[in-house]
C-alpha cells in the first residue's frame, strides 16, 4: 500500500494499492464486481466530471494482454504511465508486465515516468484494520495443528485484548485418552465441555474487562469432537447436557475457521513436539475436518468466516498476516449479526 498525494486537484492524500487475481470471469464481468464492491463500501457515484475524493475506488488496469475500447470498458487502464501511484505498486507485483498497446514493460515505463509526485510505501504493519470497534470474540477453530492458538496470541497481542486460550494442559484425560481411546473419551469431551463453558462464563461476568477478546477454541468445539469420539447414545447424552449450558448465556462471537491440508497439519503437530499427539492418525485427522464439515452445513446457525491457510504462513511472512486481518475485517463488515449458540 502506498501514500501518495491527491492527483489532478488539491485534497487529502490517497492510499493506493494492486492486486493481481486469476480468474474465469470476463472483464465486464470483473468491472460489474469492482462497483459492487465500490457500493457495498458505501460510495456513491456522481455525475460530475474532473477528479476528487472519493472512499473507494477500484478499478481494472489490465486483463492478461487484451485490448479493449468501448464506452463501458478501455483497457488498459488509460494514462497507467503518467501515474506513478499505480506503476509503483504494479511493479512490485511483477516490474515484467508488458503494456500492451506501448509494447514496454512497467519497470520500463516506470523509468522514464513524467509523474513528478513522491509515493510512500507504507510498512506491513500500518494496514491492520480496525477489528474490536465493538464488543465481540473473535473464535478461532480449526482441526489440530491448524496454528489457532499462535494466531489467537498474535491478534490479541497487537489489539491489546485478552486472550482466552484452551486449557487443555488441565484436562487429566488427555493422554490416556491417546493410548486407549475407548475408556476415556466421554470422561475428555465432559472434562473440556466443562472447562470451556468455564472458562468462557468467567470471561463473560469479568466486569473489569469489556466483552473483546480473541479465543483459540469454540464451546461447539465439543459437539464436534464429542461426535467424532463417543458412542452414540454416549453422544446423545452429551448434546444433551451441552444445550442445557449453551442456554446459560449469550456470547456474541464472530467465528473464523482456519484450514490446512492434513499432511500440513502432521507437519505441525511433528515440529510442536508434544509426544502424545505424535500418535494422531491422518484417518483422525481427516475425520475431524469431515466433523467440521458436517457441522457448519448441518447445524450451525451463525455466519463464520472460513480462511484457508495454505498459502499464508503468517508466523514467517507479514504479508500473509496482514492478508488474515483484511478477510477477517471484511467478514465483520459484511457477515451478519452473531447469533445464540448453535442447537
Amino acid at each position: 500500500m502506498y501514500v501518495t498525494p491527491a492527483w489532478g486537484f488539491e485534497g487529502p492524500n490517497f492510499l493506493n494499492a494492486c492486486i493481481g487475481i486469476d480468474t474465469n470471469d470476463k472483464p465486464l464481468k470483473i468491472l460489474e464486481k469492482l462497483l459492487d464492491v465500490e457500493q457495498a463500501m458505501g460510495r456513491e457515484r456522481h455525475a460530475k466530471t474532473g477528479y476528487n475524493s472519493r472512499y473507494i475506488d477500484l478499478d481494472l488496469l489490465f486483463y492478461a494482454d487484451q485490448i479493449i475500447n468501448t464506452s463501458a470498458l478501455i483497457l488498459p487502464h488509460p494514462k497507467i504511465e503518467f501515474r506513478n501511484f499505480i506503476m509503483h505498486p504494479l511493479n512490485e507485483i511483477n516490474p515484467n508486465i508488458i503494456h500492451p498497446t506501448l509494447k514496454k514493460t512497467i519497470a520500463d515505463l516506470l523509468l522514464v515516468s513524467s509523474d513528478k509526485s513522491k509515493v510512500k510505501k507504507l510498512p506491513m504493519s500500518d494496514w491492520s484494520p480496525m477489528l474490536f470497534e465493538t464488543n465481540r470474540i473473535l473464535i478461532l477453530e480449526g482441526n489440530i495443528g491448524v496454528g489457532k492458538t499462535l494466531l489467537a496470541q498474535k491478534i490479541a497481542d497487537q489489539y491489546q485484548v485478552p486472550f482466552l486460550k484452551e486449557n487443555f494442559k488441565e484436562n487429566p484425560f488427555l493422554e490416556k485418552f491417546y493410548n486407549d481411546s475407548q475408556t476415556y473419551a466421554l470422561s475428555l469431551e465432559n472434562y473440556f465441555m466443562k472447562s470451556r463453558f468455564r472458562q468462557f462464563q468467567e470471561f463473560i461476568n469479568d466486569k473489569a474487562t469489556s466483552l473483546k477478546g480473541v479465543a483459540d477454541h469454540s464451546l461447539f468445539r465439543s459437539l464436534i469432537f464429542a461426535k467424532i469420539n463417543l458412542a452414540s447414545l454416549d453422544f446423545h447424552s452429551f448434546k444433551k447436557n451441552y444445550l442445557a449450558w449453551s442456554n446459560k448465556f449469550y456470547l456474541p462471537q464472530k467465528v473464523i475457521y482456519l484450514k490446512h491440508s492434513v499432511d500440513k497439519l502432521r507437519e505441525n503437530i511433528k515440529i510442536r513436539g508434544r509426544d502424545y499427539e505424535q500418535k494422531i492418525s491422518k484417518e483422525y485427522l481427516t475425520n475431524i475436518d469431515l466433523g467440521y464439515k458436517l457441522f457448519f452445513d448441518l447445524e450451525n446457525e451463525f455466519p463464520y468466516c472460513e480462511i484457508d491457510l495454505s498459502d499464508l504462513d503468517f508466523v514467517k511472512d507479514e504479508a500473509a498476516y496482514q492478508i488474515i486481518l483484511l478477510r477477517i475485517k471484511a467478514f465483520l463488515a459484511f457477515g451478519k449479526n452473531p447469533t445464540k449458540l448453535p442447537h
